[in-house]
């Protein structure tokens, strides 16, 4: 990692033979976030040392078979694109077949399918190289908030935990799993994040903006570029191709998204005539009731009901 900048860090990744992991595992009462970074760029190292200053673990695995041996101890995964046996894009597929760590990639600023890549694998976030020190920890604090791993010294709050039932959809935002007609569905970190946003509040329509404040948290008075808003693009078909229907999520042209509670709708037969199968008889005819009425003489006679 070169440095532009005193907050600037790049990785420059120069190949080699795998090195070994440095185990700095987890015990089972470890009061700090265990944060694994796959890469093995020269100045690994420093970004180690940089994680372990702001009060992590940090442990370095210099390939990718390595990372997937040992991310089961880790809180979160830093992933190198570049790594010498795997490229990052299969070391994410693989970990999401059996994992749900939060994972945060590495992606050249110019390599915009890389991003694009990585978040269909199942990425929690992208971060560009070079990289702003305060920016990559305030994403790492930003996904272990969301995804329930915290500091000691962190407040806890209570959140949402009431089920969210919407037909054959339920949202568990304390399982954090969502389910369609029994079946659980694989989602990851960030489409459950927006999943749960949109369905908190099912009549609101969602500006973009809002969207990556709250999910992405990027600051809310920062203008989202086109790249940043084909995240949520991204994000949002990949929502409804496991939804198995579009109609879950609403788009609002020229304003954001919805959630679509139509889709949570029964379908309901088209209304038409109704064909009587028989030709209606003098039973049928509604005949009107009838009650006597005491006339002023006190005799009784028949009156409509």
């Amino acid at each position: 990692m070169s440095g532009e900048g005193r907050n600037l860090r790049r990785i420059t990744c120069v190949k080699g033979g795998p090195a070994a992991a440095q185990t700095e595992r987890r015990g089972p009462a470890a009061p700090r976030p265990h944060i694994l970074v796959a890469s093995d760029c020269p100045s690994v190292e420093t970004l180690k040392q940089d994680l372990q200053r702001h009060g992590y673990a940090a442990a370095i695995a210099a390939s990718g078979s390595i990372a997937l041996d040992t991310h089961h101890d880790s809180d979160l995964v830093l992933l190198d694109t570049d790594l010498p046996d795997l490229d990052g894009v299969s070391v994410c597929q693989f970990i999401r077949q059996v994992s749900d760590v939060p994972i945060i990639g590495f992606t050249s600023s110019e390599a915009e399918v890389d991003r694009v890549l990585l978040l269909e694998a199942g990425c929690d976030d992208c971060v560009d190289m070079p990289y702003r020190a305060r920016e990559l920890v305030a994403r790492i604090k930003a996904v272990l908030r969301r995804t329930g791993t915290r500091n000691p010294t962190e407040p806890t709050t209570g959140g949402m935990t009431e089920l969210l039932r919407f037909g054959p959809l339920v949202i568990d935002p304390k399982r954090r799993e969502a389910r369609l007609d029994g079946t659980t569905l694989t989602l990851t970190r960030k489409e459950f994040d927006l999943l749960h946003r949109l369905a908190a509040e099912p009549e609101r329509i969602f500006q973009r903006q809002e969207l990556m404040s709250d999910v992405w948290d990027y600051p809310a008075d920062n203008r989202i570029s086109v790249q940043e808003s084909r995240t949520i693009d991204t994000h949002v078909s990949s929502l409804r191709g496991k939804l198995g229907n579009s109609e879950w999520i609403t788009t609002i042209r020229g304003v954001g998204f919805r959630f679509g509670l139509s889709a949570a709708e029964p379908d309901q037969p088209a209304p038409g005539p109704v064909k009587p199968d028989r030709t209606p008889g003098v039973a049928d005819l509604a005949l009107p009731r009838l009650f006597k009425v005491r006339s002023s003489n006190g005799s009784a006679r028949p009156g409509p009901w």
